[in-house]
This record gives structure tokens, C-alpha cells and sequence, in this order.
């Protein structure tokens, strides 16, 4: 076991008002963003197509992982490609017709494989993710904050045993390095607390500072009611152009035109094409998940884990038992592939043998992502003014509630929660 232990993130104060703000996005990062500011003394508008929560914050696994700090990308891994793609049931897809569009991220993916790279990575992201719940309890207050997020811990399980590899062991070393605590589970014990697990998962490891949410439509749709009980806005709109104007922002929508003396783009995956007509181009992809959620599953889960063999992570929500993952590239307007889902279902009745998979829901949604697993925090060089907070890819809701603080602080100033550098645009570059 190894630990040490993470200072909580410093609390927001007030500063002088930078003039009237909109962000675009009312997903997790876009909301916690928006009450920070508010907090901050910010005069805030919130714009969204789609009601808070809508889009990838509502179907995500529900896991906020303080202590993840390993990038998908790692030495190696793409030699495993191949494997993946000729695989129908594996945990990655590209849609044939998007692999040339989708080619200099890839290739950018793999740049970010190099060791050096991902030991930076590793950094960003452990810094990112530390304080998240401390920060959930400022954001909610401790009474709300306790009835949507249960920090009892994750586990990370498996089946197949081909003895430690080398990536297996560089994750083991970058875990150390970010005084990760975690503890290896035998056979036995894994039977001992999931009684109900079939027999072939024998190794896993558990996390015990990380935690899920019960709900993430209930942990968003909290965050915009305080956002708006403290004074914000919230406007059903899709925002179709932002247009500088030389002192501010104007901001056109389906419903009429708007301005803003600042913006924060948070639109997740859309980001991109949003701000592509601005000269602005984010190396971003729509990695996009699938969920099958099972209202009466008839298996009890006390834990949230991910299952690394097919790299689905299973997590007990209020509404039923949910099973999400998978990485399908195909862009952001292909239509949902159903065989994506049904082999999450396979899987849950693999893990699960007489599972109930009556009532299964499926849902389907896109994570902006970028090569190196970090998402971008920063004002862009070009438009003073305009600030990105997105490609957080698989850990949303965990960076969340830092990525709105360090957002408050460039537009604001003060103590910085978090070194900035690591999350700006032009590493890029």
C-alpha cells in the first residue's frame, strides 16, 4: 500500500468583478465552473442546447476518481491496436469512413505515448483530480454533497493472469510516483466482497479514497439550482457563432444574439467546432461511450469497478445497476452503433451469470478527448477574453471542480489552486 496524503484545494475568495460572463455548456465542467465564478462575484449566463446535464455528464460511469493519474496513452500501447480493432467485442472501434479525419489525433495519441510525456501527464492529472470531493463539499455544502457522492472506494478487477507486463509495470510506477494509495485483492477476498462475481475474475486492486455518485443527472441537476439560488442563468440556447467585437464577445444563438465582455467555451466534444472558425483548432476527438443501465438487476454491487479486461466500468447508482465504456471513433455525428451496447450487456452477464437484464436502458454519448489525457484550461492567446475548459475525456466528473477553480483564477486572479501550465493549449503547439 502506498500513500500520501493530498492537501484539500484552497477555498475561492471574492475579486473584482471581470465584467458580465457566458459559458457555453451546462455539463459538469460548465456548471461547476459557472457557480465558482458566480461565487467569485461574476455576473453569469449559462447557455446549453440541451438542459443541465444533458449530454456526456449524464450518462458517464459515475466515478470520481481522486487518485487517477494514469493517460490512456502509455508506451506501448499502440502496438495493441490491431488486436483491438479486428476484435467486434473489444474496448475500441473506428468507423472506417472517420480513420483519415481522425488520423493527426491518432497520431498525435501516440506522440503522447512517449515515457516522458505520460510522466508529465501523470502529473497534470493527479494534481488535477486530488481535490475533487473536498471541492464537490464546497460546491454542494456537506448535507447534499453526502446524499449524491458515496466515497467507499473503487476496484480495479480482471480474469485474464499473463503475469505482470512492462506497461502494467510502468502504471505501477507512476502510481507511486503521485502517492497513490491502493491495495491488491486476492481471489478470495474479491469473493468475499462480491459474492455474486462469477468465478473468473480473479485479481483486482482497490482504490479506497475514490468515489462515485449515486446520480450524475441529480449531482448536475444540484449544481445549477445552487448556481441559479445564488444568482445565475441558465438559457436553453445553441450558441451557432462567437464573434469578437473588440471590447467583448458577441454570442449568436438559435433564439437571437447576446454579448459578453468574457466566455468560457465548456461544450465538451463540440468545443472544437465551435471555436475552429476562430482560428482556434483543439486536438480533440469524440471518444465516444456507451451505457447499458439495468433498473432490477437482481445482484447486489457494493462496490464500483472497472472491469479491465474489457475495460467497462460497473457502478451501483439509485436507479439501477450501471455498466458503461467502451471508446468508439467515428466523429461526432455518426449515428449510435447498437452492437456497442449489446456487448456491455454481454459483459454484465459474463460478470454477473442469472444477472436480470429486464428494462435495460441504453444510452450513448461523446467525451472530448485529447491525446494526452489532460484537458485544456486556458484563455486563448489569439481572443484575450475567451477561455477553453474541456477534453477531460474519461474523468469529467472528477476534474471537474478544479478545472472551474483554475478557470476563476485566470479570469480573476489570486493564489492559483493548481500550476497552470500543464493544462494550456499550446503544448500543443
Amino acid at each position: 500500500m502506498h500513500s500520501n496524503p493530498h492537501l484539500p484545494a484552497p477555498s475561492v475568495p471574492s475579486y473584482t468583478s471581470p465584467g458580465r460572463i457566458v459559458v457555453v455548456g451546462a455539463g459538469i465542467v460548465g456548471l461547476c465552473t459557472a457557480l465558482w465564478l458566480q461565487r467569485a462575484g461574476c455576473k453569469v449566463t449559462i447557455y446549453d442546447t440541451l438542459a443541465p446535464g444533458g449530454g456526456a455528464s449524464y450518462g458517464n460511469a459515475g466515478l470520481i476518481s481522486v487518485d487517477s493519474c494514469v493517460p490512456i496513452a502509455l508506451p506501448g500501447m499502440a502496438w495493441q491496436l490491431p488486436r483491438w480493432l479486428l476484435d467486434p467485442s473489444g474496448p475500441l472501434a473506428i468507423h472506417p469512413p472517420h480513420l483519415v479525419r481522425a488520423a493527426p489525433w491518432l497520431l498525435a495519441w501516440w506522440r503522447a505515448s512517449n515515457r516522458g510525456r505520460v510522466i508529465q501527464a501523470s502529473r497534470a492529472l493527479a494534481a488535477l483530480h486530488a481535490p475533487a470531493l473536498q471541492a464537490y463539499r464546497e460546491l454542494l455544502g456537506p448535507d447534499e454533497c453526502d446524499q449524491l457522492i458515496r466515497a467507499g472506494g473503487q476496484l480495479h478487477l480482471w480474469s485474464a493472469s499473463n503475469g505482470r507486463s512492462r506497461t502494467d509495470r510502468f502504471v505501477d510506477e507512476l502510481r507511486r510516483q503521485q502517492g497513490v494509495m491502493y491495495e491488491s485483492l486476492s481471489a478470495a477476498q474479491i469473493r468475499t466482497m462480491m459474492p455474486g462475481l462469477a468465478s473468473h475474475v480473479r485479481g483486482g486492486i482497490r482504490f479506497p479514497r475514490h468515489a462515485h455518485t449515486v446520480d450524475p443527472l441529480q449531482l448536475t441537476g444540484a449544481l445549477a439550482a445552487r448556481f441559479e439560488r445564488e444568482g445565475g442563468r441558465i438559457l436553453q440556447r445553441r450558441i451557432l457563432k462567437l464573434q469578437p467585437d473588440g471590447t467583448g464577445f458577441r454570442l449568436w444563438s438559435n433564439l437571437g444574439d447576446d454579448r459578453a465582455e468574457r466566455v468560457v467555451v465548456a461544450a465538451g466534444a463540440f468545443s472544437g467546432e465551435l471555436l475552429r472558425p476562430l482560428g482556434i483548432r483543439l486536438p480533440l476527438e469524440a471518444e465516444r461511450g456507451y451505457h447499458v443501465q439495468l433498473p432490477d438487476p437482481g445482484v447486489t454491487v457494493p462496490y464500483p469497478f472497472i472491469y479491465k479486461d474489457k475495460a467497462v466500468a460497473v457502478t451501483p447508482m439509485d436507479g439501477g445497476l450501471r455498466f458503461a465504456g467502451t471508446v468508439e471513433i467515428a466523429g461526432l455525428r455518426h449515428p449510435p452503433d447498437e452492437r456497442r451496447a449489446e456487448t456491455i450487456l454481454a459483459t454484465a452477464r459474463s460478470l454477473f451469470p442469472g444477472i436480470a437484464t429486464s428494462g435495460a436502458r441504453r444510452w450513448f454519448g461523446l467525451r472530448p478527448s485529447t491525446p494526452d489525457s489532460v484537458p485544456i484550461i486556458d484563455e486563448s492567446p489569439a481572443h484575450p477574453g475567451l477561455y477553453i475548459a474541456t477534453g477531460h475525456g474519461h474523468t469529467g466528473l472528477t476534474g471537474a471542480p478544479v478545472t472551474g477553480r483554475l478557470i476563476t483564477h485566470l479570469m480573476t486572479g489570486g493564489t492559483a489552486p493548481i500550476d497552470p501550465r500543464p493544462y494550456r493549449l499550446a503544448r500543443f503547439c
